[in-house]
């Protein structure tokens, strides 16, 4: 069982959350980037997401109180934004699951479990979380094997209609590869080219597109991400 060093800047925080999440019943886990992050010895986050076996919102609110801060709750979408000292932005969502209902639709979201909220994400590496409740605070929870794969330098989707659901994970994929030095796993290359030959990047609408991009231009070296995007688009794996 793998313990996971919180960074010290952000570790009382998410030791709060693991207390009164307990207090109130529900499971509440560290998820996604900033794991990913962490197990690679970056200290820097300070966006943190957090999701619920429960009532996220619910749990916001106690949280916001506890810390002496407003809410931003986005009902919609079961999710609520916490904005704490030292410009660190707790994003607190309940487990969910998503179907689409065709290609590069916006999902259908419903509750779920913790492993129904790391498959829905895009690579394995971005599918791993930390408990936060006091009993196992700390331990990695990792079902896809997405460490193995950061140790790898491998960057996996999770099943086969990955790109097909949400082709702009190709475009992510094209940020994460130069920023951490990795390349697609087979059956994720042949994934991906099939998505591009059937032209899966097109049905995107415009805003979708334009926030990929946007982030793209925000990497600490925007160039090599879009020259490897230019690479998968002629069809070199590199």
């Amino acid at each position: 069982m793998k313990r996971v060093k919180i960074p010290k800047t952000v570790k009382p925080i998410l030791e709060t959350v693991g207390r009164v999440a307990q207090d109130q019943g529900v499971q509440a886990y560290a998820v996604g980037g900033c794991v990913r992050d962490w197990l690679l010895g970056i200290t820097s986050t300070v966006d943190v997401d957090v999701t619920i076996e429960g009532d996220g919102i619910a749990l916001a609110g106690r949280l916001a109180e506890t810390f002496g801060v407003t809410p931003r709750a986005h009902a919609q979408f079961g999710t609520a934004t916490l904005e704490l000292p030292k410009r660190l932005r707790l994003d607190v969502a309940s487990c969910r699951k998503e179907t689409y209902r065709e290609p590069a639709a916006y999902p259908t979201v419903s509750r779920g479990a913790l492993r129904d909220d790391l498959f829905r994400r895009d690579f394995t590496i971005n599918a791993m979380a930390i408990a936060l409740n006091p009993h196992q605070g700390g331990t990695l929870i990792d079902p896809f094997h997405g460490l193995r794969d950061l140790r790898q330098r491998r960057l996996r989707i999770l099943h086969a209609r990955s790109f097909v659901d949400d082709p702009s994970r190709i475009l992510r994929a094209a940020r994460f590869a130069p920023r951490f030095g990795l390349r697609l796993e087979r059956a994720t290359a042949q994934q991906m080219f099939r998505a591009l030959a059937d032209g899966l990047l097109g049905r995107l609408n415009r805003g979708r597109l334009r926030k990929e991009f946007e982030r793209m231009a925000a990497e600490p070296h925007p160039r090599a991400c879009l020259i490897c995007l230019g690479q998968w688009l002629a069809g070199d794996v590199g």
